[in-house]
């Protein structure tokens, strides 16, 4: 009887044993990569009165939308008073018009592809560049280039969020690459669909999708 209790008891641990995958650990789960990090799909709105309120800027840091008023915000999207108010571009969080919206962190930007398809961006991994590294110098604007509705070009743009290196809001620079998805028009106003991808210790590698 002792010995059939003791088999019994083999048997059923052989099968607990035997049921989990090699790849699996439910002690020591696998670790997220933090460092490099994509945001997709992020839908952003035109600065409509009343400005404080409107959902048209963005924490390129978190990849979250926010209202124009934030202090957290990177970048807002505004219309171009020279050109109309159907042209849009993405501005520096800092250059928030007074006394009207809160500023936020400055950041800047290059271009990267005038045009790039959704798998271009995808799968791109370093921001081009004449070296391995990437420094402030390498971004050299305050905004981007204008768009409208529907977008012309799938445009690509670098970015640095330099105010929050600097304020040491961040440990280290944080690069990032902007994707323009898709803009339309909605009763509403402007919307603009874009992908972005960071890297949170200064290095020029992104993740794939």
């Amino acid at each position: 009887m002792k010995k059939l209790a003791i088999l019994m008891i083999l048997c059923t641990a052989s099968v607990f044993y035997y049921g989990c995958s090699e790849d699996e650990d439910p002690i020591n789960p696998p670790g997220t990569d933090t460092v490099a990090v994509n945001y997709n799909n992020l839908l952003i709105s035109e600065r409509t009165i009343p400005f404080d309120d409107a959902l048209s800027a963005v924490d390129l840091f978190s990849g979250v939308i926010v209202k124009d008023s934030s202090r957290y915000k990177d970048a807002n999207l505004i219309d171009s008073i020279s050109l109309g108010d159907s042209v849009y571009f993405f501005r520096s969080g800092d250059l928030s018009d007074f006394p009207v919206s809160v500023p936020g962190y400055r950041t800047r930007f290059k271009l990267i592809m005038l045009h790039a398809s959704q798998s271009q961006f995808d799968t791109m991994k370093v921001i081009p560049d004449t070296d391995t590294t990437l420094t402030e110098n390498d971004f050299t604007s305050d905004n981007t280039e204008s768009f409208s509705a529907p977008l012309l070009f799938n445009t690509v743009y670098g970015f640095y969020l330099k105010g929050k290196f600097d304020d040491n809001v961040t440990p280290y620079p944080v690069y990032g690459i902007l994707y323009l998805d898709e803009s339309f028009n909605e009763s509403t106003g402007f919307k603009l669909r874009f992908d972005v991808k960071i890297n949170k210790e200064g290095r020029n590698n992104f993740k794939s999708q």
